[in-house]
């Protein structure tokens, strides 16, 4: 799932420019503390090996990319182009 960082807002635009704007998909991720916690307690528990998805859609992309990758990557570009859409 995304996580709510400033990735997007340091992001660098084709023409060198700053992004400066957090996308709305990342404003909804998940808060940093509560998953660096999540992370350290599966760390405490010797776990070498996990995934942080915090929504149902993020666990069932976890899913599909194992099950059926073709599907997933075409809700991917589907979801890719109407955001292009969206923007203008």
């Amino acid at each position: 799932g995304y996580i709510r960082t400033n990735l997007s807002r340091s992001a660098i635009t084709g023409d060198g420019g700053q992004h400066g704007q957090m996308d709305a998909t990342t404003a909804r991720g998940s808060d940093p503390n509560d998953v660096a916690v999540q992370i350290l307690e599966l760390v405490a528990k010797g776990k070498a090996d996990f995934v942080v998805a915090a929504t149902v859609s993020a666990k069932a992309a976890i899913w599909l990319r194992f099950l059926a990758p073709g599907f997933l990557n075409k809700m991917l570009v589907k979801r890719y182009e109407k955001s292009l859409k969206q923007q203008g």
